[in-house]
């Protein structure tokens, strides 16, 4: 049985707290959050694993450099990853499908920017909310999902 307070999140509104299945169970949780984003004001969603979960103020301090992060509509988002890489350092990721791309997508990311992936990175809530919560129970990311590491030392995102 998992503690009550595992992780953290920055809503599409901007609050910040512990996820819980106070309202609603987890699963349900994520996606209705994940769903709440719009593409205009309400943007991303992002969960971390939190660093004392039994302090109430605990996910203030992320336990490691992982994170979970999605961007853009309820019909049509990004989701990434920050998790440590074969060499020990943490490296971001964009998560897609196994199967292969039939071009691009400019998904918004802020008021003014958004990114560009490939088609079999776009993802539904409905989706995400399934990476979401595989997250948030192994703070990894599942089969049959595959990592496109974004090179951080380049511009990722263009103006909308």
């Amino acid at each position: 049985m998992r503690a009550p307070f595992t992780h953290g999140e920055e809503t599409p509104s901007g609050q910040r707290g512990w996820i819980t299945d106070s309202f609603r169970p987890i699963p349900a949780h994520l996606r209705l959050m994940l769903g709440h984003l719009d593409g205009e004001r309400k943007l991303t969603y992002i969960i971390w694993p939190g660093s004392d979960p039994s302090s109430t103020v605990g996910f203030r301090e992320p336990a490691t450099d992982t994170f979970m992060q999605a961007a853009g509509t309820a019909d049509a988002m990004t989701v990434e990853v920050k998790l440590p890489g074969p060499d020990g350092e943490s490296h971001l990721y964009t998560v897609g499908r196994p199967k292969p791309a039939d071009g691009t997508t400019l998904i918004p990311i802020s008021q003014t920017r958004a990114v560009r992936v490939f088609s079999n990175e776009v993802f539904t809530a409905d989706e995400a909310a399934v990476i979401f919560y595989t997250y948030y129970l192994t703070d990894a990311v599942a089969q049959p999902y595959v990592l496109r590491e974004l090179g951080l030392s380049q511009e990722l995102s263009e103006e909308r």
